[in-house]
């Protein structure tokens, strides 16, 4: 079906449903969007600065064991017996 620029004559004649002559509706999502960017900038920078950080602490992918813990686990348990 393909679909025509000009409007059905029963839609262009009913009245307006959403008619906002004052602007408010308009003024109060440029606010919202406002906040809404400015909280994403700092959630963006804090991000950033994280994977910086991290970066130069040197951390290591590879995990490590500690037996310490496991031989004074398994040492209680073994006592407790």
């Amino acid at each position: 079906m393909i679909r025509t620029a000009v409007m059905p004559t029963e839609v262009a004649g009913s009245p307006q449903v959403f008619v906002d002559s004052t602007g408010r509706r308009k003024r109060v999502l440029a606010i919202f969007g406002f906040f809404v960017a400015i909280f994403a900038a700092a959630y963006i920078a804090v991000v950033g600065t994280s994977v910086v950080q991290a970066s130069d602490a040197g951390l290591t992918t590879k995990a490590t064991v500690s037996t310490s813990a496991t031989t004074s686990a398994s040492a209680s348990a073994s006592t407790s017996s």
